[in-house]
């Protein structure tokens, strides 16, 4: 195995996007164990940086790490997926209402060019990198509705929120559809329209159960 060419300055950043990239393309799967001495081999490091990888993906919520031995990924039951979709719509209601009253043609123009390369994300089949844009466009509705606890809440879900993808597993086509929401959710945020903004965001998040 040829390791990868890494910037030595950066070593558990590169490895820490590596190990996470692994986790939310279903690579690896909740409760299973991280390949610590294959990652090693791979990138040609010793395992400190690599535990400090580990560290801060313990910290957003992906691993977790067992004292004094070794990290597992964070699993998530069907149930589990089905009560953070309810919490995570009840936030994302709030965030999309917040923002038709508040927002800029600025912060719509941005969530524009976001929705736009998730569409594209999705039209390639690069479904772990859709599900990353996707996780942007939803926190930056959160920080840009100038909450900042708000925020900071939807923040700390974030990784159970990429994990529960993992569980729902849409197809491409259904993932397309959800992704193509986002259009018309900034449509009805850009244009003051809160009763709809929170509709369409309800229905785009719960939407994803159905399947």
């Amino acid at each position: 195995m040829k390791p990868i060419e890494l910037h030595h300055s950066n070593l558990s950043e590169q490895v820490y996007t590596y190990i996470k990239r692994m986790i939310l393309s279903g690579e690896i799967r909740g409760g299973e164990r991280i390949p610590e001495e294959r990652v090693g081999q791979l990138f040609g490091v010793s395992r400190t940086p690599i535990r400090e990888a580990l560290k801060r993906l313990s910290e957003y919520g992906l691993v977790h790490i067992k004292p004094r031995s070794y990290a597992v990924v964070v699993g998530l039951t069907r149930e589990e997926t089905t009560q953070l979709a309810c919490v995570r719509a009840q936030l994302e209601t709030l965030s999309a209402r917040l923002l038709s009253e508040v927002g800029s043609d600025d912060d719509f123009d941005y969530l524009e060019k976001i929705a736009k390369e998730c569409d594209i994300l999705v039209a390639r089949g690069d479904v772990a990198d859709a599900f990353e844009k996707d996780s942007t466009f939803h926190l930056e509705i959160a920080k840009r509705s100038k909450n900042r606890h708000l925020y900071e809440i939807y923040e700390k879900i974030d990784a159970k929120i990429r994990l529960s993808w993992l569980i729902i597993k849409l197809p491409l086509d259904r993932l397309e559809s959800s992704i193509n929401q986002h259009r018309k959710i900034i449509k009805a945020m850009r244009t003051g329209n809160p009763v709809l903004s929170e509709d369409l965001m309800k229905h785009h998040i719960l939407h994803q159960l159905t399947y």
